[in-house]
């Protein structure tokens, strides 16, 4: 089982990331959506936290980064999402064959081009 992450907290999220832990299941970080987390966690002073997200992910073999590349960059013409980060993502979800994304983007979510756990 795969999913594509971008950190949530739900019970359908928490038993993503729980199945990720346990190695039932992949999670990937795009990295953009980890460059805004870095950018969040600079802005409240939670430059530790940064630090040890990254050191985590490269530690992790199940939670992964996915960088952006040309074939995102071709997806994103394929969806309706307004905003070029939601773009990113649906097209990375599409790209990858992920069962699901976990998000609690609300227009990803009413998008219903991918399935969004929450």
């Amino acid at each position: 089982m795969s999913y594509f992450d971008e950190f949530g907290s739900s019970s359908l999220s928490e038993e993503a990331f729980s199945a990720a832990e346990k190695g039932e299941a992949v999670m990937l970080l795009p990295t953009i959506a980890a460059a805004e987390l870095l950018y969040l966690f600079e802005r409240k002073g939670w430059s530790k936290e940064g630090f040890e997200m990254d050191r985590r992910m490269k530690e992790s073999s199940t939670f992964r980064y996915y960088p952006f590349d040309a074939e995102i960059l071709a997806g994103l013409r394929k969806t309706r999402a307004k905003d070029i980060h939601d773009k990113i993502i649906v097209a990375r979800v599409r790209h990858l064959k992920a069962e699901a994304v976990v998000t609690k983007d609300r227009e990803i979510r009413k998008l219903k081009e991918v399935r969004a756990l929450w």
